[in-house]
């Protein structure tokens, strides 16, 4: 009787095993307890519209005043080891909390009521033909808690 009962337990496991049923639901149970991931909003597209003015575009809604505050947003020199021209951070420069935009370089305004896109009109023209990137960081959806990770970044050259 023991023989017979250690055969069709070790039969029972090598089912389980071959299958995979055993691991398969153990591992469907652990995904259902985990927290669904917090998806932050991205830029989505960059572009000139003015010669002193950037139109941002995230693939969602954002938090209204993420969106409008400066300090969530650089511009790298993407030649220059010091920064030139528009740009607060040089081509080897690291984001960092003081050298972002600031309200004395730039107005950001929704361009809708969405809060998808914003428009960046900076105290200066941007240069024609300098090579830059818009970094963003710390927007998050509306309601969102505090985020510390960055949003994207495009290159530009001015027009």
């Amino acid at each position: 009787m023991k023989y017979g009962l250690s055969k069709l337990l070790v039969a029972f496991m090598l089912s389980l095993s071959l299958t995979g049923l055993g691991v398969s639901q153990a591992h469907a149970a652990q995904h259902e307890e985990q927290p669904p991931m917090r998806v932050v909003p991205m830029l989505a597209e960059l572009k000139q519209i003015s010669p002193n003015q950037l139109q941002v575009t995230y693939d969602q809604p954002v938090d209204l005043t993420k969106g409008m505050t400066p300090t969530n947003y650089w511009i790298q020199d993407m030649m220059n080891v010091t920064p030139k021209g528009i740009a607060t951070l040089g081509k080897n420069d690291t984001v960092n909390a003081t050298n972002s935009l600031t309200m004395a370089t730039v107005t950001i305004q929704p361009v809708s009521g969405a809060n998808q896109s914003f428009i960046l009109t900076l105290k200066h023209k941007i240069p024609k033909g300098k090579a830059y990137k818009m970094i963003i960081c710390y927007v998050t959806k509306p309601g969102d808690p505090p985020f510390s990770g960055d949003n994207g970044s495009a290159a530009f050259v001015g027009n």
